[in-house]
């Protein structure tokens, strides 16, 4: 498989932001396919066209760039793949029946107040409910050969998923967490001047004052929270640890301040069973199978068919 040169993705950046009628290159031959030419013009309808789809079925703005921003870090090859998939579902006969396709627009419709919002949307993409029929039907082809070629052929044993526990079962550990109120007081305006605010701090805390009202008064940053025992800085680990539920602890200094801590609570790890976590690790082998396999049945579609990307 060829790399998608840069030159070709600034040029197709370039004519993907422009209208059709500034285009004096629109046919220049990006690849061939077998018998079908692929243009400059057929790269750009094809990124527009998966941009109105994915705008038409309701994604966010943000939603559909990251989605737009995987299609053109493949560029002409995205393109390529999708023909070949389609051209395997043609060649095995497959055929999409239109229930399917009538409830998938009618998922789509939902999304919608009305019809006329709908049509009002189709209309600002550019598109024709034939245009998403035919992209919905082609999709729906695409994942019926997938699964037949490759999904279909993926296995995964119940040894695997033990002897996949067994190797990673110290990652399967929850780990001791504690729960730390704070107050932090920084010195950078000078460490004396931190001293005495982090002293104020302590003696209203002795006084019988509200930890969370005097860490609002005078911490620097906001409480600790829920953290790992391990994440706890060294320098005040011992400290902390040998808080009960509900103690203060003194002054602790650090490099760059001091703080005093309430401790909320203390949690300690536990092991997860191979029961709690056989259908994730079943899922997580599957789909390592999955993807290895559909790369090598694309790989083998390229191989079998005739691909030539223009340098």
């Amino acid at each position: 498989m060829r790399i998608f040169k840069p030159f070709l993705l600034f040029l197709f950046l370039a004519v993907f932001m422009l209208p059709l009628k500034a285009h004096a290159m629109d046919d220049a031959i990006l690849a061939i396919v077998n018998d079908e030419v692929i243009t400059i013009k057929d790269l750009q309808a094809y990124m527009k066209g998966v941009y109105a789809q994915l705008k038409i079925e309701g994604k966010s703005q943000d939603e559909a760039n990251d989605i737009m921003k995987q299609y053109e870090s493949k560029g002409i090859n995205q393109l390529i793949d999708d023909r070949l998939i389609l051209a395997a579902a043609e060649k095995a006969g497959i055929m999409i029946k239109p229930k399917p396709i009538d409830e998938r627009l009618a998922d789509i419709k939902k999304k919608y107040a009305s019809e006329e919002e709908f049509t009002k949307a189709i209309l600002k993409e550019g598109m024709t409910i034939s245009e998403i029929r035919k992209k919905i039907e082609n999709q729906y082809k695409g994942q019926v050969v997938i699964d037949d070629e490759v999904r279909k052929k993926v296995s995964v044993n119940p040894q695997e998923v033990t002897d996949y526990f067994n190797a990673h079962a110290s990652e399967y550990r929850t780990k001791p967490r504690v729960f730390l109120e704070s107050i932090f007081v920084k010195t950078s305006f000078g460490r004396s001047e931190a001293k005495a605010k982090i002293e104020k701090a302590a003696s209203e805390i002795k006084a019988g004052a509200d930890f969370k009202q005097v860490s609002a008064k005078y911490s620097d940053l906001p409480s600790v929270g829920e953290i790992n025992q391990e994440d706890i800085r060294p320098e005040m680990k011992d400290a902390v640890l040998a808080l009960r539920a509900g103690e203060v602890s003194g002054i602790i200094e650090v490099d760059n301040g001091y703080y005093i801590f309430k401790m909320g609570g203390l949690t300690s790890g536990s092991d997860v069973s191979l029961k709690d976590m056989k259908d994730q690790i079943y899922q997580q082998i599957f789909d390592e199978k999955f993807h290895k396999r559909f790369e090598e049945w694309l790989a083998d579609l390229r191989k079998k068919a005739y691909v030539e990307i223009k340098e």
